[in-house]
């Protein structure tokens, strides 16, 4: 078990066979390793984007690349923050059963930027319990 900083709140996270079987009954139409492939699709996507973009407009800023990158991962972001959101609750309910529902759980996330800190412990923690390797 480890302590994590979601929005500002301290929880604690877990992940083992407890929390495939939980996952599975709380979010029917998803198995955990949909998931996984969502978010590492999403990451995959804007790293390649990026990739692309840079070679097309060299003289590309920053701020141009992040609007640019948003304007194009907007359409995927519904599955994306759904999965991570997903990953994240059902780390911190094996933990702590007490913590609540999902939708109540989401009313502590102030805010969820892709790029947040939390969403990589979390989503590392949970590939590492069930696939035994480092990232996604």
């Amino acid at each position: 078990m480890k302590k994590i900083d979601i929005c500002g709140k301290e929880f604690d996270i877990d992940c083992n066979a407890f929390t495939y079987i939980e996952y599975r009954k709380k979010f029917k139409d998803n198995g955990i390793f949909k998931d996984f492939e969502i978010i590492s699709n999403f990451t995959t996507m804007q790293v390649l984007l990026a990739a692309e973009l840079k070679s097309k407009k060299p003289e590309i800023t920053e701020a141009e690349l992040i609007k640019e990158i948003s304007s194009h991962m907007m359409r995927y972001m519904d599955d994306y923050i759904e999965a991570v959101t997903r990953i994240g609750y059902i780390c911190c309910y094996t933990a702590n059963q007490n913590i609540g529902e999902y939708e109540n759980w989401l009313k502590n996330l102030t805010r969820i930027n892709t790029n947040d800190m939390w969403i990589v412990e979390v989503t590392e923690l949970a590939v590492n319990c069930f696939c035994g390797r480092e990232g996604i």
